[in-house]
């Protein structure tokens, strides 16, 4: 059974199908990051007065991870694994938006909000947004997050300089 958000039950499949990949995508990172073998970014934003975004990327060893929700937001949320062993095509690189390096690989696995176009802020305010995928992947954020700071994670910066 899946678990409850605002003490309601979800039991239809979009749901309960991101929450078991979710745990199993939480469960790796933890793990890695238990054993050092990858580096995390998180980042938290107003992307506007309406909405407020958060999410992280993951480098591991053969994947590149990618976690973002934005609340009550277009697009509002995003579950990316990037195959690093196979070269990107041209579509990946189109669909790579985080031009602060090269694309990581193949994006072999994508999971996100398709129902909605983008809307004008006015019409954001009125619009229906599934708020418990949107609160269900934020859980997902916060949990590596809180592992990551619960293992104590020092920087590369730091580890060099001592």
């Amino acid at each position: 059974m899946c678990s409850k958000i605002n003490e309601q039950t979800r039991e239809d499949f979009a749901y309960c199908q991101l929450e078991n990949n979710l745990v199993y995508i939480s469960e790796s990172i933890i793990r890695e990051l238990k054993s050092g073998n990858c580096e995390i970014k998180f980042w938290n934003d107003d992307v506007s007065d309406i909405c407020e975004g958060v999410g992280l990327s993951v480098d591991l060893e053969k994947t590149f991870v990618e976690i973002e929700v934005l609340i009550n937001a277009p697009n509002s949320y995003l579950v990316r694994l990037w195959s690093k062993g196979s070269s990107p095509s041209e579509e990946d690189k189109k669909l790579w938006y985080n031009k602060e390096g090269s694309c990581p690989g193949h994006l072999v696995w994508e999971c996100y909000d398709t129902d909605i176009d983008i809307l004008t802020e006015e019409e954001m305010k009125t619009y229906y947004f599934d708020t418990g995928l949107q609160k269900l992947v934020a859980k997902y954020i916060g949990t590596i997050k809180k592992a990551y700071l619960s293992i104590g994670s020092v920087s590369s910066e730091i580890k060099s300089l001592l």
